[in-house]
Formats: structure tokens, C-alpha cells, sequence
């Protein structure tokens, strides 16, 4: 049984003899630091940051017009902006959550003055992250970390949270888990295997089952809230758009699709259109789904569904060890594929006429942004992407001296971390198509890791000296 160090872990609005009202002040002020420190860049830029996708998530909550391919869930928070009449909302709330998710983080892992610590981390994450980059974008990657961290202190938690500030995580992990897909199939993934830990070995986590019921009602929220959203913009309730035709960019790229249509067009069944043009189709998915002039004659994303999963199913069912091992493959790619501000290009001829007819009062500032001037950001990254990849590998690390140390909080936070990040590089690289901001998005989270791990053995965290059985029983210097 795995014990932990300390009684609680109340934070510092617990400590004795300080004034609440003081308190409240010194963590309103960290919090609104920690806000301004995500939304940083958009301030820097003069305008919030957007991406390719982007214009499709700012007409939304005005045409009510389903993405590609895409899901309506990012409506949730982009129908801010409409509300208060400013883009500005969007990173403003991201921002915000990100701030908040991180407190309950420290209060939980950290909680010796954890308001202190917030500004200082919140500081570290601005200058060797690309955290700030997606809370002050429009795009719901800002929500990929901030659910794993719902998820770790809620997972974490032995009773010593109070229920408004468990409600208020749970909630906010549903709307993290409703505003992608990506991010269902992660919490998802995290919800099995933490399951199937508690069966496997109940004694390393003593109700450790239990305390996933709160994170599974957050899940379940967080897929009604996406199905609803569906609804409102189709008329149907579903929770995923056919994504074949991803799937089938994703072949074209490494070669399976061919392979595939070699074997299959000299037979009579099944009878492909896209047999005719195999052999000139590019290695790239993002050419062929977006610039192929072969794919568009065909119907294009709606029109090239059918076709789609008849060559997708075929190619898995033809050749289920090659696409096993592409899909390993592409996984380790995306572990290490990673870039901070991948996207932040001029974007004045995709989505200033959106911009102009929905929010016509910042029209000229999205003109005068920065982001449309064109900016590198090479320097950036050969400073960011060595330390990301660093600290990802280093999970693994902390998560064996977590366990050395019997720390069981350390030891369940960096699995989770761990998963996560292994997660996310097998639904984005494997499922979707490897891409430099898809592990961006969530590799912040391992230098936290980092912060958290030294910040507890500084502390001398340790659990109460009995041994517990299922540990090693030497101790790691």
C-alpha cells in the first residue's frame, strides 16, 4: 500500500495565523499575474493569435456552420467572444483557466505558499513553453493541459478538497474534454488505464477506483456537452464526424494507401475511382487533402467519404503489421515533433473577412497585429524545443524516483503526465497526421513535471517511514 506524506494538502489559504482578507488579495493577485503572463503573447501581437482553423471556430457562433471534419465543441468557448462583443474573451478565458488548473495544481502538489509559486512558474512556462501561445490563440489546443491537470488533482485528491473546488475542476475538465476530440480519446485513455491499474494492483492506490468516479462523471459531461453542441449546429446528435478521409491522407503520406491500391485496382471489387491516379497521388497528406487536384475532382471531403473508408479498411485488413508499425512509428515521430508559435503566420486572406463582418470594431487592430507583418520564430524554438524534448524524456525518470522515493502522489501525477503525453502523440500522430503544434500543445506539462518533482524532493517529501510491501526497499540517494 502505497502511503502518503502528509495529512492534507489545503493549501496556503489554510495555513494559521494570516489574515483571510490578505489571503484572498495575495491569490487574486497571483492569479490575475499568472492570466496576464498566458495572455502575453496575444498582447505582445495586439490582437489574439489565430490559426488556419481558426476562421471556421470564429463564425460558428454566428453561422451556426459545422468545421471540417471538426467537431462544434470549441463553440463552448468561442461563443465568449459573441457575448461580450471581442475576440478578446477567447484568450481571456484560456488564459484564466490556465492559471486556475495550475493553482489547483501547486495548492495540491506544492502547497507551501503556492500563490508565489504560481507567478514563478506561470513566468518559467512563458519564456521555455509554448503554453502562453495556444491560451492567447483561438484554438482549442489551450484546453489539451489544462485537462490533464483537472484530471491529475481530481485523480490526486483524498478528501481534502472541498466540493465547490472539486466541481469547479470537474466542470472545467468537461469542457476541456467537449472542445476536441483529440481530447476525449485522452481522457478516455487516462479513465481505462488508471481502471485498470486499480484492478490489477488495488493495493498501490487504496481507493483508487473511487476516486475516479468524478473524473468519469466529468467525461461523460464533457461528451453530452460535445454531442449537444453537435446537435445545435446539424440537427444531429452525434460525437465524431467521419474522419476516413484523414485516415486516408494519412495512407497517401506513407505509401500505404498505394501499396493498397496496387493490390486492390486489377481486381473487380471493390471498384475505386481513386485507381487511376495512385501512382501520381503526393507524399504528403496535407498536398493531398488540401492541394490534390486528383482528390478535389473526386468530391473532395465530402464527396470522397465512401471511397475513403473502403481504401482505409481495406489497407488495415490487407496489411495489419505494416500499419501497426507505421503507426508506432508515426507515434515516436510526434513525441519528438514539436514547435512553439507553428501557425502564427499572416492570416489577413483567411479570416479578415470573418473578422470584419463579425467583430468590425477590431478589424483594424487584427490588421495592424503583428502576426500579419510575418515573424520568425526560429530563435524561439532553438531555445524551447531542446528543453521540451529534454524534459519529455525525463518523465519516465521522474516517475522511477517518485516510486524509489514512495512518494505515491509524485509516482500517480508523473504516470499520468507520462500517459498523457504518450497519448496524445499516438491520437494526433497515429490517428490524425504528425504535426510540430500537436505535441507542443501538451509538452509544457513535462517541465512542470520537473518543477514539481524538484519542489518535492527539496521539500523532503516523504511518506511516513513504514515501508510499503510493494516497493523497493532501498531508497534512491
Amino acid at each position: 500500500m502505497l502511503r502518503r506524506p502528509m495529512p492534507g494538502s489545503a493549501g496556503t489559504a489554510a495555513l494559521p495565523g494570516r489574515p483571510a482578507l490578505a489571503t484572498s488579495l495575495r491569490i487574486a493577485a497571483a492569479f490575475a499575474l499568472a492570466t496576464a503572463l498566458f495572455l502575453a503573447p496575444a498582447l505582445w501581437n495586439g490582437f489574439p493569435l489565430v490559426y488556419y482553423d481558426s476562421v471556421d471556430y470564429v463564425q460558428l457562433p454566428f453561422t451556426g456552420q459545422m468545421p471540417i471534419y471538426r467537431t462544434a465543441g470549441y463553440g463552448l468557448v468561442t461563443i465568449a467572444g459573441r457575448l461580450a462583443h471581442s475576440l478578446w474573451a477567447v484568450p481571456l478565458l484560456q488564459s484564466a483557466l490556465a492559471a486556475y488548473v495550475l493553482y489547483e495544481t501547486l495548492r495540491r502538489f506544492l502547497p507551501q505558499d503556492a500563490e508565489a509559486a504560481l507567478v514563478a512558474v506561470s513566468s518559467l512556462l512563458l519564456l521555455v513553453t509554448g503554453l502562453p501561445w495556444f491560451t492567447a490563440e483561438i484554438m482549442p489546443d489551450a484546453f489539451t493541459g489544462i485537462l490533464v491537470l483537472a484530471f491529475a488533482v481530481l485523480v490526486c485528491d483524498d478528501g481534502q478538497i472541498g466540493w465547490g473546488r472539486r466541481t469547479a475542476l470537474a466542470a472545467t475538465l468537461a469542457l476541456a474534454i467537449a472542445v476536441h476530440s483529440s481530447h476525449a480519446a485522452i481522457a478516455g485513455g487516462l479513465l481505462l488505464s488508471l481502471f485498470l491499474v486499480s484492478l490489477a494492483a488495488p493495493g498501490l492506490w487504496p481507493g483508487l477506483h473511487r476516486r475516479l468516479r468524478l473524473p468519469l462523471l466529468a467525461f461523460m459531461i464533457g461528451l453530452a456537452l460535445a454531442a449537444g453542441a453537435n446537435a445545435v449546429v446539424t440537427g444531429r446528435v452525434f460525437l465524431l464526424q467521419d474522419n476516413a478521409v484523414l485516415t486516408l491522407g494519412l495512407f497517401v503520406q506513407d505509401g500505404l494507401a498505394e501499396k493498397y491500391l496496387d493490390h486492390a485496382c486489377g481486381k473487380p471489387k471493390p471498384r475505386l475511382q481513386l485507381c487511376a491516379a495512385r501512382h501520381r497521388l503526393p507524399h504528403n497528406a496535407n498536398m493531398f487533402l488540401w492541394h490534390d487536384h486528383d482528390f478535389d475532382q473526386l468530391g473532395g471531403w465530402t464527396g470522397m467519404q465512401g471511397e475513403a473508408r473502403k481504401i482505409v479498411r481495406g489497407a488495415i485488413k490487407a496489411y495489419p503489421l505494416a500499419y501497426l508499425w507505421d503507426s508506432l512509428q508515426l507515434t515516436a515521430r510526434q513525441l519528438v515533433m514539436l514547435k512553439t508559435a507553428d501557425g502564427v503566420a499572416p492570416m489577413r486572406y483567411l479570416i479578415g473577412d470573418a473578422i470584419a463582418r463579425h467583430y468590425p470594431k477590431e478589424a483594424a487592430a487584427f490588421l495592424a497585429a503583428r502576426q500579419q507583418r510575418g515573424t520568425a520564430f526560429g530563435w524561439l524554438n532553438a531555445i524551447q524545443a531542446p528543453i521540451l524534448i529534454l524534459a519529455s524524456a525525463a518523465l519516465p525518470i521522474l516517475l522511477w524516483l517518485a516510486w524509489r522515493r514512495r512518494d505515491p502522489d509524485g509516482v500517480l501525477l508523473m504516470a499520468i503526465l507520462t500517459l498523457s503525453l504518450l497519448g496524445n502523440a499516438y491520437v494526433c500522430g497515429a490517428l490524425s497526421n504528425p504535426n510540430d503544434r500537436y505535441q507542443s500543445r501538451i509538452a509544457w506539462l513535462a517541465v512542470l513535471a520537473l518543477v514539481i518533482a524538484f519542489g518535492r524532493w527539496r521539500r523532503g517529501d516523504r511518506p511516513r517511514p513504514v515501508p510499503a510491501p510493494d516497493f523497493p526497499r532501498d531508497r534512491a540517494p
